[in-house]
Parts: C-alpha cells; structure tokens; sequence
C-alpha cells in the first residue's frame, strides 16, 4: 500500500512539472487534480474492491461488466470535466485549444485503462507474493512436524538402550547402578525437558553425551581402549537437541571393545569458528550380532534431522569397512 501511494506522488510531481510549463500554479494543480484523482480511484477501486470480490471468486463476467461500466463513466466525466478545463483554464499554445470532441473522450479512456492494467499487475504480484509465504509457513510448520515426529521416536530407543544397560548392570549385582540411575536421571531431565526446544546450548548436548559415556563406563572399570576427547570450551553455540547421541551410542552398541586386545573407541568432538567437528569411531567385532531390534532407528532418523534442520550446512561421512566403522559429521552451526 505505502509504495502504491509513493509511485502516485512521485507520478503527481512529475505531471505538475510537466504542465507548470504551460499554465500557472492553480490551474496546473486543478489539471492534474481532475486527471489523477480518476486514475487513483480507478485504481484502488480495481485493486482492492473489483479483483477480489469478482476476479478472484470466479466471477469474470461480472468483472468485466463492472470494469466496462466504470470506464465508460470515468471516461465521460472525464472528459467533460476537460471540456470545461479547456475553455476556462486553455493551455498557452494553440494546438491544444480547439481539440475535436472526441479526441478529448479517447484520451480519457485510455488514461483510465492504465491504472486498470497497473493495478492488476499489482493485485498479481501481492497474490503471488502471499502465497509463497503461506508456502513457506506451510513447509516450515511441515518441517517442525517432522522433527518432532523424529524426535519422538529417537526419545524412547535412547531410554530403551540406557534402561538395558543399568539392567545388565542390576543383573550383576554392582555398586554402580545407583550411579547409573543417576546418570540416566540427568539424561531423561534433558530429553524430557531441553530436548523439547528446537535448539539448545552445545554445553547442554555435551552434558548428557558425558552423562551417556559415563553410564557405559560404569559397566567397565577398564577403559584403556577407549579414547574420548570432547573440547566444551565453546558450549554458548546452538544445536538441535539429542543429534549427537546416536553417534556416540553406535560407537558403544557395536563395537567389540568388551575385547580389549583388539576392540576401541575413539571419539573427538570439538566446536570453533561457527562449526561442529565431530568424529566417531569404532571397532568392529569378528562377528556382527545385532544387539537389538531397533539398531538403525537412531542413526536414521539422525540422518533425517539432519537434511531438515542443516539443509546444505553440513557434511556427513560414513566409512564402513570388516574391521571398523567411521563417522565424521561437520555442521555449520552459525546461519
């Protein structure tokens, strides 16, 4: 609307430069005043009354009668209203003075069809342009459905792994398993409540992959073979909650590093300059037991955040070879 209104100043200016070359002030202005308060009542008439309630209901016919009927009257009162500004306001040359009739009506007309095809250009554009952000809106909502939904389902195949591990551990009658408790408390408060933002500090992530590796320490008071290096010195940047867990929950579920001789874990996640450097990494055993149903949910559904919420800001990589598995995500955490 407002830039409607500037193109129609800036159009007012330039006709009042125009004529001020051939007549005084007060006539100048009551030309272009006759002339240019038709067009804009045209104009907005078409724009804002005409297109809507008749174009855009289907409704052509009746929009075509409506938009005649108004250029015959525009045309008509127009140019009698010139007739009268030609005799009591003449322009200073002679060429205009004694102007056959009906030229006086034809350039009215076609002074009046301009605005129409203007404004319905306008009315295209600003129908354009609102519906590609309900489309917008639309995918956007999609995708925070998505999510969810995704999130959903990774919520309970951590618990359900986490609750298998402190069963081993309640199994084997160890002192640890009210740590793991524990551990697991500080887990579910993450999953339960900060995972239900779309993003989180790193800081948080990086809290409950530790709480996560030190509920699979507890099964095993030997970790030589596994090496962890995490750098949380910048935690202040966002993420997707519960991304990083499947890495590092792979790296324990399907390694052999129960076998210490041949079986390890190496896992290096740092943060710096906008980005997520994150490498998982994992032994193979000789034989491949799946350890449970719903071994491919997780790094599934990781797979799938990621296209939606890092579409083109990051960079997965998966090598799989008979003796070992790698994975190297990069995010570019700043938009």
């Amino acid at each position: 609307m407002k830039y409607t209104l500037l193109a129609w100043l800036i159009y007012i200016l330039f006709w009042l430069w125009l004529i001020s070359s051939y007549l005084d002030l007060t006539p100048t202005i009551i030309r272009v005043i006759s002339v240019v308060s038709f067009q804009m009542l045209v104009f907005y008439l078409n724009l804002f009354y005409f297109i809507p309630k008749f174009l855009d209901n289907h409704r052509k016919i009746s929009y075509i009668i409506i938009i005649g009927c108004t250029l015959v009257v525009a045309t008509i009162s127009g140019g009698l209203i010139d007739l009268y500004l030609d005799e009591h306001y003449p322009f200073e040359f002679n060429t205009l003075h004694h102007r056959p009739m009906h030229s006086v009506f034809l350039a009215r007309f076609f002074m009046m069809v301009m605005p129409i095809i203007i404004s319905s250009l306008v009315s295209r554009s600003i129908q354009v342009r609102k519906q590609r952000e309900e489309s917008l809106e639309l995918k956007n909502k999609m995708l925070e459905a998505e999510t969810k939904a995704l999130k959903a389902q990774i919520n309970p195949h951590f618990l359900f792994n986490s609750l298998n591990n402190i069963y081993a551990l309640s199994q084997m009658k160890s002192d640890k398993t009210p740590d793991a408790i524990l551990h697991l408390s500080d887990i579910l408060r993450y999953v339960t409540y900060d995972s239900n933002q779309n993003f989180v500090d790193l800081k948080d992530e990086i809290k409950t992959i530790e709480s996560f590796i030190l509920l699979q320490a507890l099964k095993d008071d030997n970790q030589s073979n596994i090496k962890i290096e995490i750098d949380s010195s910048n935690g202040h940047y966002k993420i997707a909650p519960l991304l990083l867990i499947p890495f590092i929950e792979n790296c324990f579920k399907h390694s052999n590093h129960d076998e210490k001789q041949t079986g390890w874990i190496d896992i290096k996640l740092k943060a710096s300059d906008g980005k997520l450097f994150l490498v998982c990494a994992n032994s193979k055993p000789e034989k491949i037991i799946s350890k449970d149903k719903t071994g491919g949910v997780g790094m599934e559904n990781v797979k799938k955040r990621l296209a939606l919420i890092y579409p083109e800001r990051h960079k997965l990589e998966i090598k799989s070879d008979a003796a070992s598995y790698t994975a190297t995500l990069e995010i570019n955490l700043e938009k």
